[in-house]
């Protein structure tokens, strides 16, 4: 790739990075090798700081419309809202690949300093889906660019943790075959929808039915909403999140960053609810891409736990969305207990995994040319 100015026609992304950006490059392997000149070649940049955010409001827009598998979690508003909130001792860092057809992928990070040492993690602080956003995110040679690269942010001791990435995508395998790294797994379970309660195995059909008869006989109201408006979502996060705080027993946090960042996310969140006569008692704010709906926070009254208030807003939430022509509910991460493992398995989801994977220890990643830095600033 030349070091002069450029521009990248595959995706309409214009490839000159602002003048002030702290930009180098280093070449990485391609499918045929290493080559300035070579089309399979991928070249990973580095952006950090203002230039950084700058890219993200400028350029992210087009990268997560080009690429269909992208989530709500690789969005140019959920990472700027995330971004807004960061301490004064982080910075946005973010990693861009590109060929020489153009940029093909950029995966959003923080670097932040923490008692003197440099640490390195997803740019939101909240996500359940870290991986490469962009037209190239399901290539292999852009995947593997990137996991060099990071790899090579520990050679100073940096550490380096990197959450959820999921078990099929190409960051995910690409990351397995670097030096230096550690990961654990992570299930992770999405109900397709619409889901039909009478196909259900009769175990699971009788538990359901079992709870509709509780809440017949609680001889109160019971009532579900979904937020339609931007006001009407930012009006309902106060009571998610206090439901979330006494359900988990937490003191209210002052900063809390889920009002500024909701901000950001007009027509991609919204709150569910169900409430007993006025009173909410199960709540869950929900990410939207395309026809594919994402569980974030869910909360519920533990006073009423014998009514299973989760459980009924799941019904009715799941009957909502398919009504709305929506096809799959993700319900994210689940932790290892028989408790989580039974809730979601009462939705029979199909089941899968996120990697979160952690730097052990500084290792170099290979290849004559990995680390030489670009004499630019006007690369991307």
């Amino acid at each position: 790739m030349s070091s002069t100015s450029q521009t990248s026609r595959a995706t309409g992304i214009a490839s000159t990075a602002p003048p002030a950006a702290r930009t180098h490059g280093r070449f990485v392997r391609g499918t045929a090798g290493l080559s300035r000149t070579t089309p399979a070649a991928v070249t990973v940049y580095v952006l950090e700081g203002p230039a950084a955010l700058a890219w993200v409001k400028d350029r992210w827009p087009a990268l997560y419309a080009h690429d269909p598998v992208a989530t709500p979690f690789g969005s140019p508003n959920w990472l700027l809202g995330w971004a807004g909130q960061l301490p004064p001792t982080a910075v946005p860092l973010l990693l861009v690949a590109a060929d020489q057809s153009g940029v093909q992928g950029a995966l959003a990070l923080v670097r932040e300093s923490r008692d003197g040492r440099s640490v390195v993690r997803a740019m939101s602080a909240h996500c359940e889906c870290v991986t490469v956003v962009g037209p190239g995110s399901q290539d292999p040679r852009v995947a593997e660019a990137v996991a060099r690269e990071l790899t090579q942010l520990t050679q100073d001791g940096t550490s380096v943790t990197l959450p959820h990435v999921p078990a099929r995508s190409p960051l995910n395998l690409a990351m397995r075959s670097q030096p230096g790294w550690a990961h654990t797994a992570c299930r992770a379970a999405a109900v397709a929808l619409p889901l039909t309660v009478a196909v259900l195995p009769r175990s699971i059909r009788r538990q359901h039915e079992r709870r509709e008869q509780v809440l017949s006989d609680c001889g109160a109201a019971i009532t579900y909403r979904r937020t339609r408006t931007h006001g009407d979502l930012l009006a309902a996060l106060p009571v998610l999140q206090a439901l979330h705080a006494k359900q988990r027993q937490l003191a209210a946090e002052d900063g809390d960053p889920w009002e500024a960042v909701l901000r950001h996310l007009r027509t991609e969140a919204f709150i569910a609810e169900v409430a007993m006569d006025d009173a909410v008692i199960a709540a869950q704010l929900c990410l939207v891409r395309g026809r594919h709906c994402y569980s974030v926070l869910p909360a519920m009254d533990p006073a009423h736990r014998g009514l299973a208030p989760g459980h009924a807003l799941l019904r009715r939430l799941t009957n909502d969305l398919a009504r709305d022509g929506f096809s799959w509910l993700d319900l994210g991460p689940t932790r290892e207990t028989p408790g989580q493992i039974a809730y979601k398995a009462q939705y029979q989801p199909v089941w899968d995994s996120t990697a979160t994977f952690t730097s052990t220890s500084p290792q170099s990643p290979g290849g004559p040319l990995t680390g030489q830095l670009m004499e630019t600033a006007h690369v991307l």
